[in-house]
């Protein structure tokens, strides 16, 4: 769940829930230990300015995002939103890069961004030594150019999904000619630096150090997050060379909006197959879209009572495309979307089909055994 706070250059922007838990212990941290080894002061400086440092962090980390989103746009890759949450922050991009010029640039410019922002708070700094100002302004600034640069740093560690491994994607995509096999590689190494730090975080713990979990956890993330990016690479070479015509549901499962949940399960659906359906109104018009798992998920005592527009997915948060727009370039803004169904309209804008990530997993295995089998009988 995540709070809109605008817009930067036309790009949603929110914040995550999670980020209210990481300023209360990054502004604790620096209010109860880092300010007090540092100046002198109260304690209700400390918590001030502890505030003041962590919001002016938790805007690098949207500097950092909202540069990835500003160049890519200029790249011609859509940019779905901006959210910062638990591990930092993400920018949502709806494709991918044309070429791995592209690829770099996109990715480089997050951590050339938090370098700049350093090397701006480091300045601040000498200019307020410079003018005799002592105190915790000058921590401030001290820490934020430090974490800024850590930050840079850490992202520009070749393995992905850090920016650091787009880099080594982009330049293994520049020598071998093929993105895939470039972001199973990269992906790869995010693998084995996300069980690395894991198992620092284990040493730590058995140690009997708290400040394990927190490599612990980032570390589990990541290897999360890069073996989901190996499998999106696997699927996105299965699928190389289809059009989304080739993948989607036809004719496109449709139902009433008002029809309900229990309708549903008891057997009156117009639709038989796939995981998702479009909604129609009573008027005639597209509605959303309804998946299987958000009809499973609700309560039976309120199945009866529950239409299924009430827990449709609205149009403005699903992917639109074309019979014609290649398959891969769809799987990017179905990504971008949390995986939401996608619905596919015609010439006319009717709808004519509908393409979930199950359908997608389908036909990329159905096209994989054909290649494999064709490739056995060479």
């Amino acid at each position: 769940m995540s709070i809109r706070l605008g817009r930067i250059a036309g790009i949603p922007v929110g914040v995550n829930w999670s980020v209210v838990v990481i300023f209360g212990l990054l502004t604790w941290e620096l209010a109860a230990y880092v300010f007090p080894s540092t100046y002198g002061g109260t304690r209700v400086a400390y918590w001030v300015w502890a505030v003041v440092a962590a919001a002016l962090f938790f805007g690098s980390l949207l500097a950092h995002e909202a540069s990835h989103a500003v160049v890519a746009r200029h790249f011609g890759v859509g940019v779905r939103s901006i959210t910062l949450w638990l591990f930092g922050g993400v920018a949502l991009l709806e494709g991918e890069a044309l070429t791995p010029g592209a690829d770099f640039t996109i990715a480089a410019v997050g951590p050339g961004m938090s370098i700049l922002l350093a090397a701006l708070f480091g300045a601040l700094q000498l200019v307020l030594e410079h003018l005799g100002v002592h105190g915790l302004a000058v921590s401030v600034a001290s820490w934020l150019w430090e974490i800024n640069l850590l930050l840079a740093a850490f992202n520009l560690i070749p393995a992905a999904p850090l920016d650091g491994g787009r880099i080594l994607r982009s330049g293994l995509w520049r020598v071998w000619r093929d993105r895939d096999r470039a972001a199973v590689l990269a992906a790869r190494v995010g693998l084995g630096f996300g069980i690395l730090l894991v198992l620092a975080g284990c040493v730590e713990l058995a140690r009997g150090s708290a400040l394990g979990l927190w490599p612990a956890f980032l570390g589990w993330f990541l290897f999360s997050a890069a073996r989901s990016e190996e499998g999106a690479a696997h699927l996105r070479e299965r699928i190389e060379g289809l059009s989304v015509a080739d993948v989607m549901v036809q004719p496109p499962p449709m139902a009433p909006s008002a029809m309900t949940v229990a309708e549903v399960l008891a057997g009156h659906a117009p639709w038989r197959h796939g995981e998702a359906a479009a909604l129609v109104s009573a008027s005639g018009w597209l509605d959303g879209v309804v998946t299987a798992d958000r009809i499973r998920a609700v309560a039976p005592d309120a199945r009866p009572t529950t239409r299924l527009g009430d827990i449709a997915l609205p149009l403005g948060a699903v992917p639109v495309s074309r019979p014609e727009e290649p398959m891969p370039s769809l799987l990017g803004k179905i990504y971008a979307a949390g995986g939401a169904p996608a619905l596919v309209l015609d010439s006319w804008d009717r709808l004519a089909g509908v393409v979930t990530l199950a359908d997608v997993d389908r036909v990329g295995r159905l096209v994989g055994a054909r290649r494999g089998a064709g490739a056995g009988r060479g």
